[in-house]
């Protein structure tokens, strides 16, 4: 845990253990992880970041079937992604 950190629970406690908190993060960067590998998959297989791959979807470029249901899948994988960096950056 940062130094920040330690220093909100030591003013004010939470009423749960370290340990749980340590669980917590541990849970957080696993997760993480397997979010930046979907995210990873889709960009080596379209070559392109998502904000690329909705465009290319808008002009045409792709069918909208099924593209715009992977551009959802996509989109919830970086949604969860973000959600999980700020819980490590809060408790790491």
């Amino acid at each position: 845990m940062t130094n920040l950190a330690v220093q909100v629970f030591e003013r004010h406690p939470l009423p749960v253990g370290i340990n749980t908190l340590r669980g917590i993060l541990e849970d957080a960067q696993g997760k993480a992880r397997a979010f930046e590998q979907i995210i990873r998959g889709f960009e080596e297989r379209y070559g392109c970041d998502l904000a690329g791959f909705e465009a290319r979807i808008e002009v045409g470029e792709l069918p909208e079937h099924p593209a715009w249901e992977e551009s959802i899948e996509w989109g919830v994988a970086a949604d969860e992604l973000k959600r999980l960096q700020d819980t490590q950056s809060i408790l790491g």
